[in-house]
């Protein structure tokens, strides 16, 4: 199965604000495993949760997440997977600035701006170019966080 989700990651943030600052604030009361968090299941909703000191904001139609900017100086992580169409990327944005935006698609990289991280020299990248393992590597790398099936979301439906 690939990946077709996009996640915001906030350092400092709790969940419910990380999600409040995308204009979305109504928590449903339910809690979810991470499959489906992180999956297409139920794909309209926001799903957080808390976890090492960063927010984790899934948003499985990649319309919430991907057009976000910060408002404050701290560390975020911006990530999109799409392995639908073979289309990967994230942007990293340190003291509030973008430092770090990588898409790759149909083979190649269409945008890339800033700084490659240390991490994206050392990931092995298969022939067909980064994939969910490159990504997982830059968030590893960056939040110090790694997919944990056991992490409960909140569900902020869209």
């Amino acid at each position: 199965m690939g990946w077709n989700t996009s996640v915001l990651f906030r350092e400092a943030v709790t969940a419910d604000e990380a999600v409040d600052d995308l204009a979305i604030t109504e928590f449903s009361g339910e809690l979810v495993e991470a499959d489906q968090a992180t999956s297409a299941l139920k794909p309209d909703a926001l799903y957080a949760a808390d976890s090492g000191g960063w927010a984790q904001v899934w948003n499985p139609m990649m319309d919430v997440v991907m057009g976000w900017e910060p408002t404050d100086p701290g560390r975020a992580l911006v990530v999109f997977f799409s392995s639908v169409s073979s289309t990967y990327g994230f942007t990293l944005f340190t003291n509030g600035e973008r430092t770090r935006h990588y898409v790759y698609a149909d083979g190649a990289a269409v945008e890339d701006e800033g700084t490659p991280l240390p991490v994206e020299a050392e990931v092995p990248v298969p022939s067909w170019g980064p994939d969910e393992d490159f990504l997982w590597s830059i968030i590893t790398a960056v939040t110090g966080l790694r997919y944990d099936e056991k992490l409960r979301y909140r569900v902020y439906p869209i």
